[in-house]
């Protein structure tokens, strides 16, 4: 029994890690995680992570990256965790999400932006990674259900504390698979549509990071190591936008509040 049990388990780590598996469609699926555990993990992740990021201090810059968080949230798929939003220094150009929807948006990321929707495309795919539960499936296939399930029970601290700088620390970050990285595209393009955003600010945002990279090699290593824009994945997110009804999204690129962050943040 114990032998067949092992292989079970092998097969289901196997299927849960087969990124290009992934059905960009279908959100969840199976997952040795529960809900509730990973709202235990995520809390302690983020314990570790703000021990390490310096979070941005400043009320309105906080109060805006959390009233476009909150807003990209009315149009997921589902909620099921508490999500927070903060602002951390940093001046790589990224954003990245944690188990439990724990979001954290570099400086350097708001002052790369060209306008609101830029800044809540990247957003919007960080959102949807912890949608689908990316993370946690991610995590299993590396490290094993037995270790996680230590983490969360808090068995071992740390441990905690060194996984939480290696996958999200300034020096480190959490690889997706090719599957999961598309997957966080095209929910990220239903969530801005949804959500009054306009999803070319995705496109957009995503060439222009390309183009940058062409010309200054290097300066985007960590933003590109973990989220590699290939021209495939870019001509896949115009192409969900081209399939969805024309809308009106109004004029974010000329957002006085957006000026006035960026401005803001460029000074700290």
């Amino acid at each position: 029994m114990g032998r067949f049990h092992f292989f079970f388990l092998s097969l289901l780590l196997l299927f849960i890690g087969n990124g290009c598996a992934v059905n960009p469609e279908r959100v969840g699926g199976f997952n040795l995680i529960s809900v509730e555990e990973e709202k235990q993990l995520g809390e302690k992740f983020a314990a570790e992570i703000e021990k390490e990021q310096k979070v941005v201090k400043d009320p309105e810059v906080q109060a805006y990256i959390n009233r476009i968080g909150e807003k990209l949230l009315t149009g997921v798929e589902k909620v099921e965790f508490p999500y927070t939003f903060k602002v951390v220094k940093d001046d790589n150009i990224n954003a990245f999400a944690i188990p439990g929807g724990h979001t954290y948006v570099n400086t350097g990321l708001i002052k790369a932006a060209e306008s609101e929707d830029e800044l809540a495309a990247v957003m919007a795919h960080e959102i949807n990674h912890v949608v689908a539960r990316h993370s946690t499936r991610q995590l299993t296939q590396q490290y094993g259900y037995s270790l996680l399930l230590q983490l969360v029970l808090g068995q071992d601290p740390n441990l905690l504390a060194q996984l939480a700088s290696q996958l999200f620390g300034k020096a480190g970050s959490l690889y997706y698979s090719r599957g999961m990285e598309s997957q966080a595209d095209y929910l990220g393009v239903k969530t801005m549509y949804n959500a009054g955003y306009d999803p070319a600010g995705m496109e957009k945002f995503f060439q222009k990071l390309q183009a940058e990279n062409k010309q200054e090699p290097g300066k985007l290593t960590k933003f590109l190591s973990s989220h590699p824009l290939t021209s495939e994945r870019i001509q896949n997110v115009k192409a969900e936008i081209g399939k969805l009804p024309p809308k009106s999204f109004g004029a974010s690129q000329a957002s006085p509040e957006f000026s006035r962050i960026k401005a803001k943040v460029q000074q700290q």
